[in-house]
């Protein structure tokens, strides 16, 4: 991968938006930023492990996990090409990881090294508080997205927390047909529940015509128009 290749990556991202190529450019010489490649299966970060880097998926995906106490395997959030992990984690005191990070199929990502990355900024004026806006917003925009998903365990029912689920991919992507991107095992994890429930409740709100789904594309269904009153003719 070429360094306009790397460029483009990092300005296609939402840490690195309105930066030059030649600001990332800077960014990866002063943070030691280096491109790896990853096998499927292999941990990113395991429960209680020292984070000291952030990274952007160039390629593949990741999975964020943790185990329950009754032994079942929680979806806590997945990451796609251009998304930053770790960041949030690397930004704490601690740096201490709460949960496994791993590749379930081959990946590449970009990892900067974080502490580096702020200290060897932080001269560049402009550049870090260009970088320190990005990163606010970054992670308060993953604030954000934990809220929306205490909502959906909030909802006592499994019909109710897929509605809302799906209401809120609606209100963030503003269209009524999307992809989930979770396949149906990683999309019960991230409900709560098995994966039997939630196939038997998924196929009895397409019967009810709520929404229509194929894998992990879905397309809800626009409520009802409000026939209006007829007005009396004078």
């Amino acid at each position: 991968m070429t360094e306009s290749d790397l460029n483009r990556i990092m300005m296609r991202t939402r840490l690195f938006s309105g930066f030059r190529p030649e600001e990332c450019a800077l960014l990866r010489r002063i943070s030691k930023a280096s491109l790896r490649s990853y096998a499927a299966g292999e941990l990113l970060a395991g429960e209680g492990s020292l984070i000291d880097f952030f990274a952007i998926v160039t390629e593949g995906r990741l999975l964020c996990e943790k185990n329950s106490y009754g032994g079942h395997v929680e979806l806590i959030q997945h990451y796609a090409a251009g998304d930053p992990v770790c960041l949030d984690i690397a930004s704490t005191v601690t740096k201490r990881c709460p949960f496994r990070i791993l590749c379930p199929d081959n990946a590449e990502l970009l990892t900067f090294r974080y502490d580096m990355l702020m200290r060897n900024c932080a001269p560049h004026g402009a550049l870090y508080e260009k970088l320190s806006v990005n990163m606010i917003r970054f992670l308060a925009n993953e604030n954000i997205k934990k809220l929306y998903k205490i909502d959906v365990l909030y909802k006592r029912s499994l019909r109710e927390r897929i509605l809302v689920f799906l209401r809120n991919m609606e209100a963030r992507t503003g269209e009524s047909a999307f992809r989930i991107y979770m396949s149906r095992e990683q999309f019960a994890q991230y409900l709560g529940v098995n994966r039997s429930s939630l196939s038997h409740e998924l196929s009895r709100m397409q019967k009810e015509g709520l929404f229509r789904f194929k894998k992990d594309c879905f397309e809800l269904a626009k409520p009802p128009r409000k026939e209006e009153p007829e007005t009396p003719a004078p």
